[in-house]
């Protein structure tokens, strides 16, 4: 069993990695194409180069992570190391410089973010497996870091273009300007790191000695891809990573671009998407116990795929409507699925494998599974730019051509619920039970 303060203790971290994720997933598209005033082949390019880096470091970092000795435990130091740099690189996102170059600096201050994200955070997700060795422990831990990852979320999609609007306005600034963007990221760094460091202070490492062995980094990532179910959980992981990623990158297209919405209306839609994923992941841990966690998974990505083109099919333009709320209500749910699933199944093959073989190597699964999801990212952002760069979206135009609206909904109804739906596949072949 976890001490409930334990199991709060380490949620607390998650609010760090959900800002950063979530924001920059939501907004940093919007933001550059719409304040940097970078064409979206562009903007899209940008997440897609600013994570190129990052791949590579990845399993570096999980490495570092499974063989760090201190007396204070193995990821512990860390993450109290990267607690402060990680918020500030996150701020250094959203204050770019008037002037050329924009392109190269949005790349390398996203470079320089997602790399110490990945210190960071794969040593925090690494503690899982350690604080909570049984089935079901694993799967508490995951909800109590899926509610404040929600929490955070909700913070993620619907505060940063309120509070950047806010500020320009007591600037007396336009509302796109880029000071209200800066200090949006100003206050969203300091309170990354802030839940980074509270855990830290919080939680006591168990301390384990390593057991990997010296030298053979590439011995020990072959083995690590081919640990029982840990190849299905990566492709089911990419699946559900890039339709994330798609739909969160161009809602705020969606929602502005085609059904025209307010941007009250818009931060309601998105708060109430958020609050019905934190709702429902009590009802996801249940059914789970029920029919076990791949099967309730499989019941969550169908939900979106089924959802998603209904959302963009049943919500008329310029106003709010019924079926637009309950699509909504549909898709919050499958998101609550999404968020929780994945990283309650990784922790299983983590312990079978440090069973089956008697060395831990937690940080390597899980920086590898990191660097899955960054490139599936890094992947749909891209996406998300060149359909919107093809499609002729023009960010200075009041109002979208025909064209750019079909690609915005193609990428929500179509794309988005088309990946959730073949992460399907590798689930059904997911063998732990």
């Amino acid at each position: 069993m976890i001490s409930r303060r334990r199991a709060l203790g380490y949620g607390v971290a998650e609010v760090g990695a959900s800002l950063s994720y979530n924001t920059i997933n939501f907004f940093l598209l919007f933001f550059l194409i719409e304040t940097a005033g970078l064409r979206p082949g562009l903007a899209g390019a940008v997440l897609l180069t600013g994570r190129a880096l990052d791949a590579f470091v990845d399993p570096a970092m999980g490495r570092l992570s499974d063989a760090f000795k201190a007396r204070w435990g193995r990821r512990s130091p860390l993450i109290f190391w990267g607690a402060v740099p990680f918020g500030f690189s996150f701020a250094l996102l959203w204050l770019l410089p008037d002037g050329r170059g924009t392109f190269w600096l949005a790349a390398g201050a996203l470079s320089i973010h997602a790399c110490i994200f990945t210190l960071v955070q794969t040593s925090y997700l690494a503690l899982t497996p350690e604080l909570a060795p049984a089935y079901e422990a694993r799967t508490v831990l995951s909800g109590y870091r899926v509610v404040f990852a929600t929490a955070a979320s909700l913070l993620a999609a619907a505060a940063p273009p309120l509070l950047a609007a806010q500020v320009n306005a007591l600037a007396g600034l336009p509302a796109e300007a880029r000071l209200g963007w800066g200090v949006m990221g100003v206050m969203f760094g300091l309170l990354m790191s802030a839940s980074y460091l509270v855990t830290v202070k919080t939680v006591r490492e168990p301390l384990r000695p390593s057991s990997l062995r010296s030298g053979g980094f590439w011995e020990e990532a072959r083995a690590a891809l081919r640990a029982r179910g840990y190849p299905q959980l990566l492709l089911l992981f990419v699946g559900v990573t890039l339709g994330m990623g798609t739909l969160s990158s161009i809602l705020p297209f969606f929602l502005g671009s085609y059904l025209r919405l307010a941007a009250g209306v818009q931060t309601a839609l998105l708060a109430l998407l958020f609050i019905v994923a934190a709702l429902t992941v009590p009802l996801w841990t249940g059914l789970s116990k029920r029919v076990g966690k791949k099967w309730a998974f499989a019941v969550g990505l169908a939900l979106l795929g089924v959802s998603l083109p209904a959302l963009v099919l049943a919500a008329p333009p310029g106003a709010l409507s019924a079926p637009l709320v309950v699509c909504t209500l549909l898709v919050g749910a499958g998101v609550g699925a999404v968020l929780l699933f994945p990283w309650a199944l990784l922790p299983d093959v983590v312990e079978l494998d440090a069973e089956t073989t008697g060395r831990r190597r937690d940080g390597l699964l899980y920086a590898l599974f990191t660097l899955f999801q960054t490139a599936a990212f890094a992947l749909s952002a891209a996406l998300g730019g060149g359909v919107l760069e093809l499609s002729g979206y023009d960010a200075a135009a009041p109002l979208q051509a025909a064209r750019a609206v079909a690609g915005v909904r193609w990428l929500v109804g179509g794309a988005s619920a088309g990946f959730f739906l073949l992460a399907l596949v590798p689930l059904r072949r997911y063998p732990l039970r």
